[in-house]
C-alpha cells in the first residue's frame, strides 16, 4: 500500500523543509530488514538477520513484493555491497539472538553475480573464522575483488578478497570498538570515499572518518581517526549513504535520519529528518540507499527498518 506523507528536515534549528515520503512496503510479518543495495536496473536487494534468503524488490512497481534471489542454507544475512556492476559481496552468519553476536566460526563472505541477466551465480568467497560479528560491508573503489567488513563486536575492520579468499585485519582501533559488553555493537556502517573510510559506531554514537592507504592490494589505516559528529540523546547511528552533493544521510535509531554536511565543507550535523511531531514514523531505521536510473530515482532515498518498513523519501527539494 502506498500513501503520501510529509517529512520534515530541521537544519540547526533555523529552518525546515518538507519532502514527499511514501511507504513502499510493510512486511506483513515485520521482517527485520538489515541492509540494501540498489541494482543498476533500479531494483533493490535486501538482507535480513531473520532470514537466510536474499530478497529483491522493484520499488517502482504498483504493488511491490519480495522475490527470492537466493537462499543460503542454515545462516542469516547482514551486510551487502556492490563490488562490480551487478556483482555483490554478502555477509552470512549464524546469529546468536541472545548475545546479538555470531556463533563462532560461522561468518562467511559470499559473491553473488547477477550481471548475466540469468540465474544468479553464487559462490562462497571466504570464511572469516576469527570474526566475532560482521555487520556492515563496504566496497573499495578501484578494487573489484576487495570488500571491508565491520566487526562490530571486536572493533575491527576486516579485508576480504573475493577472488583469492584471503582474509586479513585492515584496521583495529578503540574508535571501532563497542561501548558496552552486551550487546556489543560498535562499528556498524562503513563506506570508502575519496581515500577515507567513513564509519558509524552505534554504542559510542559517533560518525567518523579515517584516512586509508592501498598498497599491494592491502588496505591499511593511514592517519588518525576524526569524529565528524555525534548522535543526540538516546539516538544511535546505523548505516548511511552519501548523496551526489556529498552530504551524508545516516539511519538513526530509534526513529529518524541524521544529515551531515559534505565532509569536505566542514564537520557537524545539518539536522534530522522525521523530528518529533512530524507525520512520518521511521521505526528503528537500519540502512539507506539512493535509487538508480531515472533522475527521480536518483533523488529517491530508500530506507529499511527493523520492523519491515521500506520507505522512500523524495530528496529533490533539499537546498542545504
Amino acid at each position: 500500500m502506498l500513501f503520501p506523507l510529509l517529512l520534515s528536515l530541521v537544519v540547526c534549528g533555523a529552518a525546515s523543509f518538507t519532502f514527499p515520503t511514501r511507504l513502499v512496503l510493510q512486511s506483513p510479518t515485520g521482517l527485520f530488514l538489515e541492509n540494501l543495495a540498489v541494482r543498476p536496473n533500479g531494483k533493490l536487494l535486501i538482507t535480513s538477520p531473520d532470514s537466510s534468503t536474499l530478497y529483491m524488490l522493484d520499488p517502482t512497481a504498483e504493488n511491490p513484493t519480495f522475490h527470492e534471489v537466493h537462499t543460503f542454507p542454515n545462516v542469516t544475512l547482514s551486510g551487502i555491497a556492490e563490488v562490480q556492476p551487478d556483482v555483490y559481496g554478502i555477509i552470512t552468519l549464524v546469529l546468536n539472538a541472545t548475545t546479538i553476536s555470531a556463533v563462532p566460526g560461522t561468518i562467511a563472505i559470499w559473491r553473488v553475480d547477477l550481471s548475466s541477466g540469468g540465474p544468479p551465480v553464487v559462490n562462497k568467497a571466504a570464511d572469516v573464522p576469527d570474526g566475532m560479528f560482521l555487520d556492515g560491508l563496504g566496497a573499495v573503489p578501484g578494487e573489484p575483488d576487495l570488500v571491508l567488513g565491520a566487526d562490530t563486536a571486536a572493533g575491527r575492520v576486516w579485508q576480504i578478497n573475493l577472488r583469492t579468499g584471503v582474509v586479513r585485519i585492515a584496521a583495529q582501533d578503540d574508535a571501532f570498538a563497542p561501548g558496552a559488553s552486551t550487546p556489543a555493537i560498535g562499528i556498524n556502517g562503513l563506506h570508502v570515499r575519496g581515500g577515507d573510510l567513513y564509519f558509524t559506531n552505534s554504542q559510542k554514537k559517533t560518525f567518523s572518518r579515517v584516512p586509508i592507504s592501498l598498497r599491494g592490494g592491502n588496505v591499511a589505516q593511514a592517519g588518525p581517526i576524526q569524529v565528524l559528529g555525534s548522535a543526540n540523546g538516546t539516538d544511535e547511528f546505523d548505516d548511511f549513504v552519501f548523496d551526489a552533493a556529498g552530504r551524508v544521510w545516516v539511519a538513526t535509531i530509534p526513529d529518524t535520519l541524521t544529515l551531515f554536511f559534505p565532509p569536505a565543507q566542514g564537520n557537524g550535523m545539518l539536522g534530522q529528518l522525521n523530528a518529533p511531531g512530524n507525520p512520518v514514523q521511521f521505526d528503528s531505521p537500519t540502512s539507506a540507499a539512493f535509487g538508480r536510473g531515472e533522475v527521480a530515482q536518483q533523488h529517491t532515498l530508500y530506507v529499511t527498518t527493523q520492523v519491515g518498513q521500506l520507505i522512500a523519501v523524495d530528496t529533490t527539494g533539499i537546498r542545504v
